[in-house]
This record gives structure tokens, sequence and C-alpha cells, in this order.
């Protein structure tokens, strides 16, 4: 399958077949493929590895005051910024990737003047740098963190205090910078904050490190991964394979053309700059296929594809009711975390749900759950709560920086009023206990060989 394991065996043969068949007919002088716009073809179509610059909002106008209410609390989640790959995606780079190189170089079937990228390119990072925040990153929180100072004006105070402002990460090196350049462009760069103590598995800021039940029913489930392993054989992917193999001029794995996508994602979200080569090999047809491949792995592990799964973010909200409700808490809140909390708070919250599950039998090209567009690097999900003249309450949420409307909330406005958003979810905060939500029992080694 072309996330998770080896590359199925008959999908495989049928495929060198397949592609043998496209050699014997190639004559010396056959056409090469030409990427044309290659940065309009892979916009927001990388999956969670988007930068966060092709989904911004870069409109800085004030929204401190709607309607005559004025801001009271802010409350948010930030993915952090783009980071490097992780070690399998890097020994990829360093290993699988040099050796198409070299067969590109020597028998691909590509345009010559986007060869000689081919000929540049070699692998930046080691193994070493897994996972680490690269410069894109920290700059794309340290621009987040000055748009919501012009967006909410004086209403942030100018100079941090600890009893005004709550700043928060994982135990990461990427979450804990990310925090760092967010705050330095909220407050400048000289401005002492404090943190916190990271905690490895924060019940609020990654809950599900905690929830082995999650882990074992889900996660770990070869089931989970059935969408996945269905689209892995579909006629979208074996064209993307073949496609793929004929441009690089010779047979290609789903494993490798994993490897290709990542990695053009990765050198993409590093710099606006440079193209990678690598994503040179795609047309905007393979391309939206490897990013459906994407949507179905992260619907049903992270998404609704469970209902355990956006149950646990609860624990998150728990967090956010209670600090609203406190008149004396912190009046800003900013939980610095991972794609993994992004994408099941966006679920608790029904957010981007279709009408039907996400299949591996048919890619739907029209769909709300896009990671691309709603968990690339540095997503956010901020609430606002406005006090208004009347003396109430209301509530605002903002993901990517847009207001958006909260599911169950009036759509014609632009504020929810509080006591309507805590009723909604009341119920699912009252019983948030994340103990009993997550306890897996242990059987003994006697009675699993009786189940």
């Amino acid at each position: 399958m072309l996330l998770r394991t080896g590359p199925n065996i008959v999908l495989l043969l049928a495929l060198l077949v397949s592609f043998s068949s496209i050699l014997l007919s190639s004559s010396v002088g056959a056409e090469r493929w030409c990427a044309n716009n290659p940065k309009d073809t892979i916009f927001r179509r990388l999956g969670t590895k988007t930068p966060y610059r092709h989904v911004q909002n870069k409109d800085v106008r004030s929204i401190a005051t709607v309607n005559g209410c004025t801001v009271s609390k802010i409350w948010g989640l930030f993915r952090h910024g783009t980071r490097n790959p992780s070690k399998s995606i890097i020994d990829h780079m360093r290993t699988t990737l040099p050796e198409l190189q070299r067969d590109i170089l020597e028998h691909g079937h590509i345009c010559r003047d986007q060869l000689e990228l081919f000929e540049r390119w070699q692998p930046r990072v080691t193994v070493e740098d897994a996972k680490l925040l690269v410069r894109e990153g920290g700059d794309e929180l340290f621009q987040l963190g000055q748009r919501i100072r012009k967006r909410f004006g004086t209403h942030i105070p100018e100079r941090y205090d600890e009893h005004d402002f709550r700043f928060k990460f994982t135990k990461t090196e990427r979450a804990e910078y990310s925090a760092r350049n967010f705050s330095h462009g909220l407050f400048g760069r000289d401005e002492p904050i404090q943190y916190p103590e990271a905690l490895h598995r924060d019940p609020v800021l990654r809950f599900y490190k905690g929830c082995e039940k999650w882990k074992k029913q889900v996660k770990q489930n070869p089931y989970s991964y059935r969408e996945m392993d269905r689209f892995g054989s579909s006629k979208q992917m074996r064209s993307v394979i073949e496609k793929l193999s004929k441009r690089i001029g010779t047979f290609v794995s789903p494993e490798e053309v994993h490897a290709i996508y990542q990695t053009c994602a990765f050198e993409t979200a590093w710099s606006d700059r440079d193209i990678s080569p690598w994503c040179l090999l795609f047309d905007k047809e393979s391309i939206s296929t490897m990013e459906y491949n994407e949507d179905l792995k992260y619907y049903w592990i992270d998404g609704y594809g469970y209902d355990l799964t956006h149950r646990q973010a609860c624990s998150a909200f728990a967090d956010l009711f209670t600090n609203f409700n406190d008149e004396n808490g912190p009046r800003f809140t900013f939980y610095f975390t991972h794609s993994g909390t992004l994408l099941k708070s966006i679920a608790f919250l029904n957010l981007y749900k279709d009408n039907e599950p996400l299949r591996g039998e048919n890619m739907r090209h029209k769909r709300k759950w896009r990671v691309s567009h709603i968990d690339a690097f540095g997503t956010n999900l901020y609430f606002v709560l406005y006090g208004c003249p009347d003396g109430t309450q209301s509530i605002a949420l903002y993901h990517q920086e847009r207001l958006t409307n909260i599911p169950g909330c009036p759509e014609d406005v632009p504020l929810c009023s509080y006591d309507h958003f805590k009723q909604m979810y009341a119920d699912r905060i009252e019983q948030c206990d994340l103990s009993a939500m997550c306890y897996e029992p242990h059987v003994p080694s006697s009675e699993k060989d009786e189940l």
C-alpha cells in the first residue's frame, strides 16, 4: 500500500507489464514531458505539508469590534510551522531519490531545461535534523503573530503580562520555537515571555498521546487503513505510477511515488523562491490523486472515521470553557501543538464534514475534508469571546485567520451567542473523562488465546 505497507505484488506485476509495453512502444524521439506552471499545479495540493503561505489570510483589517461587541478573550490552537521531514522520508531523500535522479538523467523523458534542475538537485537534510522547525516555519509563526496584533490592535496589551497571557507548547523543538516566534511577532523580539513546563503527554495540547484505546483501536488497527488500501489499487493510482515511471524512465513503486510526493511537498514548503524538481514529475491530475490519498489517511485516522478520535478532543475544549468562564483567568491563551490535535479538534467541532464518508473506490474532487486547505503547516483555530453593549457575550471562530461559521450556530450572523455555544457542547464537556474514554483493559495472554 502506498503510504503504510509494502507494495501489493499483484498490482506491481500488472504495472511492470504495463510499463514494459510503454517502453517497447516508445521511440527514441518520443515526446518529452514538460511541466507547465508547476507552482499552479501543486498549489494547495500538498496535504498536511502544504506551506501556510498557500492558505493564510493577508487581510489585516480590524476585527477587535464586531457588531458593537469588543474583544474580551482569545483562546487558540496553533500548529507548528514548516519543519523538516521524519527520519523515514529523509532516508528516502538520501538513498531512493539519488537513484531515481540518475535514472532521470540517463533515461528520463522530461524537458531538457527541467533536466537541469535534476542535475543540480541534492538532498538538503540529514536524519539528525528530522522534524526540526526550519526558517520558513519560524517566519510563518512570526508573521502570524504580527497579523493578529494588527487585527486586534490596542485590545491586545502591547507588553507581556503573565496574568493576561498564557503561551504553552508541547515537548517538541518545533512547537517550542513556533511559540517563541509567534510571541516575537506579537510583542517584538526583546519581550521576555514565561512559558509553563512542557509535558510529554499534555492532556490539552496533545491528548491522543495518552489515549491507549485510540492508539490500539484506530491508529494501529489495520482496518483503519482499508480505504487507503483500496485507493492504492485504484485506476487513478495506477495512472500516477505509470505516468511517473514513463517520465523517470524506469518503473517506480508506490513507495517511491510517495517519497517523490513528500519531497516535492517539503521542498516547496521550505521556500517560495525555488521549485522542487520532484514536483515537475506531476501533472494536475496526478498530484490531485496523491492529495486524495492524504485526505483518506487523515480522515480515517485523525478525523471523522471513528468517534473516539474526535471525542477525546473534549479535553482541549474543556480548557476553553474553563478559561472563558473564569473572569480572573488569562485573557489571551495561545497553545502550540500538532496536526493530530488540530484535525481532531476540527472534527470535534463538526467542521468540514462531508455528507458521506471518504472512500477509496470513489475519488471525490468536490469535498470539504481537504487537509491541504484545513491542516497546512501553521494551521490555526482560535476563538474570540466578545463582550456586547447589552451585557451579553458572543463568540466567533477563526480558522486560518478567517471568520468561520460554527456548526450549530446561525449562519447569517458573524457572532454566535456564547450561551448557545455553551449549551451545544454542555453534554460532551460534562462527560469528558479521558481516563474512562481511553482506558484499554489489559488482557492476560492466556485469556487472549481464548478470545
